[in-house]
């Protein structure tokens, strides 16, 4: 593997451990019984960041397709930016899962 194919492996992994923790710093801040809302509606980013550790996972052990690094560093900054995006309000995302709970 090449630098840059560690590079962009680091990056994912670095990604998914910064949304993880931003995420859970976002539910810290709510009221206890409007956390099962919020992990509700955090699904999204997270199936997003276990795909992209997922992709990662199969172009390290296959170690023949190198653009699957740079499609799950994609994957990954894009988790961390609405990662990023949901902790600055988490209630907006409460609010959101609460609608859609209503609703169905």
């Amino acid at each position: 593997m090449t630098d840059l194919e560690w590079l962009m492996l680091a990056g994912c992994g670095f990604c998914a451990l910064y949304a993880f923790l931003t995420l859970r710093a976002g539910a810290a801040r709510l009221h206890y019984r409007d956390r099962p809302l919020y992990w509700r509606g955090a699904a999204l980013p997270l199936v997003l960041l276990a795909l992209a550790m997922g992709v990662a996972g199969y172009g390290l052990l296959s170690g023949r397709t190198p653009g699957l690094f740079g499609l799950s560093a994609a994957v990954g900054a894009l988790s961390a930016a609405a990662a990023w995006f949901i902790e600055q309000e988490p209630n907006r995302l409460v609010r959101w899962a609460y609608r859609t709970q209503r609703s169905s």
